[in-house]
């Protein structure tokens, strides 16, 4: 399971960091997951780490879409996508807000809007 704590701390640290540390994080190209990820977040700029018993491992939601592969049950599918939600906290393009609750920050939905157009 993801430890939520380090990811509120991250998403901190990366906007602490100052903003050299984030112009020049933000130069490298995004992956495809990470851009999924900002696409299906564009409009509410909310995400959600999620886990239930009845599933093994965590995962992310985007705006409303889940990104868990339940037809297989495969958590390396669930693995890409967390792993670039981490990237795109390092960016700063998430704020932790509170809980599970995630949302886009300023140059994020800039950057979402960006992609989803």
């Amino acid at each position: 399971m993801i430890d939520l704590a380090s990811l509120v701390m991250l998403c901190q640290t990366a906007l602490a960091g100052g903003s050299k540390v984030i112009e020049g994080y933000k130069k490298k190209r995004l992956s495809e997951a990470e851009r999924e990820l900002l696409i299906a977040a564009a409009q509410q700029g909310t995400f959600r780490i999620l886990c239930v018993d009845q599933i093994p491992g965590s995962w992310v939601r985007a705006g409303g879409k889940d990104f868990l592969n339940t037809k297989t049950s495969d958590p390396a599918f669930a693995a890409k996508y967390l792993e670039a939600f981490r990237n795109l906290c390092e960016r700063g393009y998430i704020v932790h807000e509170g809980g599970h609750l995630f949302m886009l920050t300023g140059s994020g939905f800039k950057k979402a809007r960006e992609l989803a157009a």
